[in-house]
């Protein structure tokens, strides 16, 4: 939409060309875009970067949309076909169902795809089943075992790179009269994230098109993984299935346990809930050979130009700011997460062991974002670590599969 700019002169005029050097088009009015930005807790980053923008491109407005439950609320529009110039979506389910529906530009050939990781390209891809490339990615996240570096070196303690050295840590801990693990599986998604490492290591990425070409199955491929989450769960003593997410945050940063299973994400509130504390994270090692585990990562957030939009130049000059590797590391430095770009890097003390990763492009992406629509594989391992059993499990994970893959 399009502002004309009203002054009382045209002195007035010629001052404000002269001081703002005129606009993105050379006329007098100003462009505004809409930003719609899903991640509540990145809008003050993003507001020093549109600040930063228009500060350098007087002549663009970037209006920055941040809304509760984003996802409903930007499908809603696309069936009223009202679609943000720019917008930020996560790399998951919802960016699979609409990435390929025509509204959004096609982004394969963009100059930006140099400096971009090829494992978040071929993640999205994957993700919409094409091999056109409709977002472009900016941060990612990664999963792994945050560790109180503290404990760690007052029982002398070292960061595991196999699964036989990460039971022997557990045990370890334990013998000194620690808790290894606080568990919260009293929210099934908190299951998720041990759970993705150990499948993503194990089966790999070609799993998903071995079964859907009917090579595999879950009863082939899912012992091993249940498994070794059942083994993990001997290592918390807390109400595992009575606890939840925050309880988890705040009872690990208040020293209950040695180390926690979880995302980058939840960093921020650890240490809200105790700013002293000396934090790392390392990749949970799900393989038993040294130096064969990846990291799990998934793209954080990626970047959309809306394909009808009114200012496609300025919509693409706005993205390419946005991936510029300077604005990003600005983004990094208030959110706990990585580059797709290369060039920007997480300077945060905490994160550098799983930087390493991400230098060596160690990095597998999450299984659970390749699963069918439906597909509640969290829930299916709650019912199972809670009381259930190995076969009935596997006999579930496949019946389910089967039933969602035919509708």
């Amino acid at each position: 939409m399009k502002k004309t700019v009203l002054v009382s002169s045209l002195a007035s005029v010629i001052a404000i060309l002269a001081a703002c050097g005129g606009n993105a088009d050379g006329s007098g009015d100003t462009v505004e875009l809409e930003f719609f930005q899903f991640k509540g807790e990145a809008v003050g980053e993003f507001d020093q970067l549109i600040a930063r923008f228009e500060e350098e491109n007087p002549g663009i407005t970037i209006e920055q949309n941040n809304v509760p439950d984003a996802d409903t609320v930007l499908l809603s529009r696309l069936t009223q076909n009202d679609i943000p110039d720019v917008l930020t979506i996560n790399g998951g389910a919802t960016f699979g169902d609409i990435g390929d529906s025509g509204m959004f530009k096609d982004m394969t050939g963009d100059a930006n795809t140099e400096g971009i990781l090829d494992e978040y390209e071929e993640m999205l891809k994957r993700l919409t089943g094409t091999d056109e490339l409709y977002a472009l990615p900016h941060t990612v996240n990664a999963n792994g075992v945050i560790y109180n570096k503290e404990k760690f070196d007052e029982l002398g303690l070292e960061v595991p790179e196999t699964w036989d050295e990460f039971i022997a840590l557990a045990e370890e801990i334990e013998s000194a009269g620690e808790t290894p693990f606080y568990s919260t599986y009293g929210e099934s998604w908190t299951i998720l994230p041990p759970l993705n490492a150990l499948a993503s290591n194990i089966h790999g990425e070609e799993f998903f098109e071995r079964l859907e070409a009917g090579e595999t199955s879950f009863s082939e491929e899912y012992g091993e993984i249940a498994e070794k989450l059942e083994e993990l769960l001997q290592y918390a003593d807390n109400d595992v299935f009575g606890h939840d997410y925050n309880i988890g945050n705040t009872a690990f940063a208040n020293g209950e346990s040695v180390m926690y299973m979880q995302g980058v994400w939840a960093i921020g509130e650890i240490l809200e809930a105790n700013p002293d504390m000396e934090l790392g994270v390392f990749g949970l090692p799900a393989a038993d050979e040294e130096g064969s585990n990846d990291v799990v990562s998934g793209v954080d957030v990626a970047l959309m130009i809306g394909e009808d939009t009114e200012h496609p130049e300025e919509a693409q000059q706005f993205v390419d700011f946005l991936l510029d590797p300077e604005n990003i590391e600005l983004y990094l430095d208030g959110q706990r997460m990585f580059s797709a770009v290369e060039g920007a890097e997480q300077q945060d003390e905490s994160l550098q062991e799983l930087q390493i990763y991400f230098d060596n492009e160690q990095i597998t992406s999450f299984a659970d974002h390749y699963y069918p629509q439906g597909f509640e594989i969290d829930v299916m391992f709650q019912d199972y670590l809670l009381d259930g059993t190995l076969e009935d499990l596997l006999s579930e994970l496949d019946e389910e599969y089967e039933r969602l893959s035919d509708n």
